[in-house]
């Protein structure tokens, strides 16, 4: 009796790591990566203000993201020049993404010139649905931010750092403010380390509101007068129909681990099973 479980427990050894290294070969041979594209303008055509920021905002997402394993290789970053060939060029290069990838787009820029200027309503909806991957991240820093984010008949998570008629604002060095840059970036960026998209975004707005309530207001009030400006009230936008949270990590592969203990336990029990029932596994 003692020769039969040994001899059961040796089949079932041998069962269990030939399934567990199909399943982790699968996994490795398509592991989650990163794809993003990362654009900021400083330098503004005539007709706006230039954003003397040294491009601190691209700077803080390429942080986020590596900081969760993404790839430097993986990242492009347009500073300045952001035309309507650029954006193009972005979307093309994103479309490196496979469908297991997490595919990334981040601009911000004033909102006149995406409006008028790049005509992003016009231009971005198609460009966005050539994105294959189903973890897509479009992320908007800007006046007017929520009406930049495009319908789509496929999931994705589109982030405005504003409503669809709310000013937005970026802190310039000469300002002696503590956040120098698009406030929700850099709240956005601290509040996401280590957690998902959806909750990053929920631990960010509130901050975004606070400081602009206690720290811009007092600064600006006379500059900006409440009642001609909804600067000092932004309410950041979400729009998510990807199912469940997204995570930004990648350096698991296609397979989670609990994904891989789901399925071995499963298959052990089918072995088991069907040892049992032939008797393939008795030493008699």
């Amino acid at each position: 009796m003692y020769g039969n479980a040994c001899c059961r427990i040796w089949c079932y050894g041998i069962a269990v790591m030939a399934v567990g290294t199909v399943l982790m070969s699968a996994a490795l041979e398509n592991p989650v990566e990163g794809w993003a594209v990362l654009m900021e303008t400083n330098d503004f055509p005539g007709g706006y203000t230039d954003l003397p920021l040294g491009f601190v905002d691209v700077e803080r997402m390429e942080t986020l993201l590596q900081y969760h394993g993404w790839q430097k290789s993986h990242m492009l970053l347009r500073r300045d020049t952001i035309t309507t060939q650029a954006v193009k060029e972005g979307i093309a290069y994103l479309q490196k993404a496979d469908q297991n990838d997490i595919a990334l787009f981040y601009i911000c820029s004033h909102g006149g010139y995406l409006r008028h200027d790049l005509q992003w309503n016009s231009l971005m909806p198609p460009l966005w649905e050539r994105v294959t991957s189903e973890k897509r991240v479009l992320i908007i820093d800007s006046c007017y931010a929520g009406s930049f984010l495009p319908e789509s008949e496929r999931p994705y998570i589109g982030i405005g750092s504003v409503s669809a008629d709310e000013l937005g604002w970026a802190g310039l060095p000469e300002e002696n403010l503590p956040i120098t840059g698009f406030v929700f970036t850099y709240y956005f960026c601290q509040s996401t380390l280590g957690v998902s998209v959806e909750e990053g975004f929920g631990r960010a707005s509130p901050q975004v509101q606070q400081y602009m309530q206690d720290v811009v207001y007092p600064a600006f009030k006379e500059v900006y007068p409440p009642e001609h400006y909804n600067v000092y009230d932004p309410h950041p936008v979400l729009k998510d129909s990807y199912p469940g949270e997204l995570s930004l990590w990648v350096d698991e592969g296609g397979v989670s681990l609990s994904q891989v203990l789901a399925v071995l336990m499963l298959l052990l029990l089918g072995i088991i099973l069907a040892l049992d029932r032939k008797g393939i596994c008795s030493c008699d």
